[in-house]
């Protein structure tokens, strides 16, 4: 079993320099922090607990993110959490993967990742993509299919910074058939291996003692290392990270971390509001009959009917809590008092607040994808034009479209040259696959009249002559 010190080395967890829960805890540094006695919520959500530390620690695996003396996956379960419930960065994912592999898969020259030869925009012979097309559908299977096969990689990449794939490889007869997985992000953790040790994934859909007991986890090499299994079949796992930490990804749009974690309490806040809601929105304020009778607040009466306090009583009767709430209160004042009075109760809902907060939360977190209020749609106040939106698209989206359009189609297109290289068709390394943006007729007709100032631009009327 690892000791502490062998497990939570400077090189394991250096990903985080910091502890996430941590506090400054001394001199005027700490007094000034706390005048207005606001604490981050943030440290406390990501922050693993006692119980996932000596899990890792037992197991010899690297947390996603943490210190040399603190584990931190949980941070990784926040990402995906904000992913799913933060609108609008859940909006910019999804619009992003729409336009970097939303259209259908092309085959071009191979790509060169380093420089532009010209070679790319070389046109291909029909034969030459059917060919191509052909020995894929014989040599590999992409699970799922190959335009979901990238939406599930470009979903985990965008949401965490990261992206697994598990390639198996088994011949049959002579003839070799790969086999292209991607993995769920919380599937995959490395083991912590020294440095200049080959690296080695974990993967198992559940991390805990009980179930790894009995269900001990698969363990594959991280590729060009491969491993043969029971079956025979040869298997490596690759790893899409975005950045330079040692072991995991980020999300390329963390900037906007807090704005997002913003917009998921938001609605939190107003979902609580809404469920806990006070129905009672007329109040009827009438005398007493008599001096002698229970009090308006009456424990022992709520005891009576049931219930723990007459607070809880209130509540089961006047909020949407209850399952038959009430919109009508009657109360009592002292006998003797002024006549019966109505009051008509309005909610408080700051709704230009909500509103002013929102927008700021929504630009920020665009801003972070690179990308723009117009091409999310948000840009409502300027309404909607064709060309304005492909000249926004072409000036400030595309090249995040097409960064990370060549992000995951270039991890793609190292597992399919790696299976060309297993069954002996390496000439068709001479190609590689890209994705077009759905648009992409647009975006070369605006292009083609922006070439041509001569020509009328798009949107502008022609000119008539004198």
């Amino acid at each position: 079993m690892a000791t502490e010190s062998q497990l939570l080395t400077s090189d394991c967890c250096d990903d985080v320099t910091v502890n996430p829960k941590q506090r400054m805890r001394s001199g005027t540094k700490q007094r000034a922090l706390n005048i207005y006695g606001i604490e981050n919520p943030i440290p406390e959500e990501i922050c693993d607990s006692d119980e996932l530390k000596r899990f890792f620690q037992k197991w010899n695996l690297v947390p996603y993110s943490g210190t040399t003396k603190e584990s931190g996956q949980s941070l990784l379960s926040w990402y995906q959490m904000l992913a799913q419930l933060s609108p609008t960065h859940s909006a910019c994912i999804s619009k992003k993967l729409k336009y970097a592999i939303g259209g259908k898969a092309g085959i071009v020259v191979a790509l060169d990742p380093e420089f532009d030869t010209g070679k790319e925009t070389e046109p291909i012979a029909t034969a030459e993509k059917v060919k191509y097309r052909d020995a894929l559908n014989e040599f590999i299977e992409f699970e799922k299919g190959l335009g979901k096969f990238h939406r599930s990689l470009g979903w985990s990449y965008e949401a965490t910074g990261n992206a697994w794939v598990e390639l198996s490889y088994s011949e049959t007869i002579g003839v070799g058939r790969a086999h292209a997985k991607p993995h769920k992000v919380t599937h995959c953790l490395y083991v912590n291996t020294k440095a200049g040790e080959p690296r080695i994934v974990a993967i198992s859909p559940k991390w805990t003692d009980a179930y790894l007991d009995k269900n001990p986890p698969r363990y594959v090499p991280l590729f060009p290392n491969f491993v043969r299994d029971e079956n025979g079949a040869m298997r490596t796992i690759l790893h899409l990270k975005n950045g330079d930490n040692t072991w995991y990804g980020r999300p390329e749009s963390q900037g906007s971390d807090i704005y997002k974690y913003r917009e998921v309490q938001d609605e939190m806040y107003l979902v609580k509001q809404s469920a806990s809601n006070f129905t009672g929105q007329l109040i009827v304020e009438v005398e007493d009959d008599d001096p002698e009778n229970a009090p308006a607040i009456d424990e022992d009466a709520a005891h009576d009917a049931g219930f723990d306090s007459f607070a809880q009583r209130f509540e089961h009767s006047y909020t949407q809590k209850s399952s038959v709430p009430q919109s009508v209160l009657v109360t009592s004042r002292p006998y003797g008092s002024k006549p019966m009075f109505v009051y008509q109760m309005r909610p408080n809902t700051n709704e230009q607040w909500y509103k002013v907060t929102g927008d700021i939360s929504q630009e920020k977190i665009v801003r972070s994808h690179g990308l723009t209020l117009r091409f999310m749609g948000f840009d409502i106040a300027n309404g909607f034009a064709t060309d304005v939106f492909i000249g926004d698209y072409v000036m400030n989206v595309e090249p995040v479209i097409e960064e990370l359009m060549q992000d995951l189609t270039r991890f793609s297109n190292k597992i399919i040259s790696k299976v060309w290289e297993l069954v002996g068709r390496q000439e068709l390394d001479a190609y590689s696959l890209i994705f077009m943006p759905p648009i992409q007729s647009a975006i070369d007709e605006y292009k083609k009249a922006q070439a041509n100032p001569a020509q009328p631009q798009i949107g502008q009327p022609i000119p008539q002559p004198a």
